[in-house]
């Protein structure tokens, strides 16, 4: 068996790690295998590690036969037999394996290790897409901050002319109200063309508001978060609560595992966030063609909560974080849009701003988060990862 100190170091690791002794049993696994399989360490201990990386299926894709089965087993067999004999490790890229539970897309490398005079095998698997996610996940952060800042210098710029133009109407109308003119240019057309005067500045000063106040949503609040213990049901259950009453006609599945720990973050954030996301499955189901839809279609919108094992978010791998999961029965989100929809102004919607999921954004980014969305129709599914712990951070300069 490894020595403790060699057990802390893979306990650790971002990958799955496997020690299986030389006749292929598992002797010990660490967290993130467990998580990977979906499995418990008590059910990998003991299972001959061949059952585990035999292939799923052949190279057409087809179920193996018994014949291709025997096959597979034997070469990966003798894999194993000239990594021991020869103490040289190999490496299997893109493979489809059994699993425990289901198949799974992986690459996976043996390494022989000779101790105390016996040979063991450590063994490290990591999901074929893992590296990809990552890659993805960063690579969006990175353009979302870029076009956040974009926005903000524009709404910087954009602000003190609005300030101007309001004040300029509000004159116009003081002056329009005040002005005495002479009694012989007195008369119904000019006191229509002082109301209308009047109506039109007012028109400025809406629309001026209704832009300041557009503004102030893309420059983002200054404000630090509140952070404090909480459960992640308390959030849910406000705005579900609200939910049921905006909108009577979705059908609301709860799926919570109640024996999560509190994390640490902002309550009223959280709020914001869930129901942005709320909000929009809602008005996405019932603003779909009823003509395109089955006679009984019953708008559902579905909330779970569980924890997640050895996740990564960004460069920071995390031992648990919470996952909240929001899915509806929608037609699901343009395929030409969904890769955009985080960033500010992106919009499917006629009457959206392009702001609610770009703040979504924003605040998990703050909770040092992460967030996913998978859409086809008839599911469209947003992930929420939340780490139980985060450093306060101070807000951006904002103004």
């Amino acid at each position: 068996m490894t020595p403790s100190n060699t057990l802390l170091l893979l306990q650790n690791l971002y990958t799955g790690v496997l020690w299986v002794a030389d006749d292929l049993t598992i002797e010990w696994v660490n967290g993130q295998i467990e998580q990977l399989l979906s499995v418990s360490k008590t059910r990998l201990i003991g299972l001959n590690v061949l059952q585990l990386l035999m292939p799923s299926a052949n190279e057409s894709g087809a179920e193996l036969s018994v014949a291709e089965l025997a096959e597979a087993q034997d070469k990966l067999r003798t894999q194993f037999h000239n990594a021991c004999d020869y103490r040289q490790p190999f490496i299997e890229y893109s493979r489809h394996i059994r699993g425990v539970i289901y198949p799974l897309y992986v690459h996976y490398s043996v390494t022989p290790i000779e101790q105390e005079d016996r040979v063991y095998f450590l063994i490290e698997i990591w999901q074929g897409d893992r590296q990809s996610r990552l890659d993805k996940e960063q690579r969006l952060q990175e353009q979302h901050d870029v076009s956040r800042e974009m926005l903000r210098s524009v709404a910087h710029e954009v602000k003190n002319p609005l300030a101007g133009i309001r004040g300029a109407a509000q004159l116009l109308i003081k002056q329009t109200q005040h002005t005495k003119l002479p009694s012989d240019q007195l008369g119904e057309m000019t006191q229509v063309d002082a109301k209308k005067l009047t109506t039109y500045a007012n028109i400025v000063i809406s629309e001026t508001d209704r832009l300041t106040q557009l503004i102030e949503q893309l420059l983002g609040s200054n404000q630090l978060p509140d952070l404090q213990q909480i459960n992640i049901h308390e959030p849910l259950e406000h705005v579900l609560l609200l939910t049921q009453t905006q909108y009577p006609k979705v059908s609301i599945h709860r799926d919570y595992d109640l024996s999560l720990p509190e994390l640490t973050a902002d309550k009223n954030q959280l709020i914001q966030v869930f129901l942005n996301l709320v909000n929009n499955a809602c008005e996405a189901m019932l603003e779909q063609d009823t003509s395109l839809l089955a006679a009984d279609y019953q708008p559902q919108l579905k909330v779970t909560t569980r924890i997640e094992h050895q996740y990564t978010i960004g460069t920071v791998h995390h031992r648990q974080v919470i996952k909240v999961s929001i899915e509806d029965n929608g037609a699901g989100i343009d395929s030409d849009l969904i890769g955009r929809i985080f960033f500010p102004l992106v919009t499917g919607r006629a009457n959206g701003t392009g702001l609610g999921l770009a703040l979504v954004q924003e605040i998990l980014h703050s909770h040092e988060g992460a967030i996913e969305v998978h859409s086809q129709p008839g599911d469209t599914q947003f992930n929420i990862y939340l780490p139980l712990q985060l450093t306060p951070k101070a807000a951006p300069d904002a103004h």
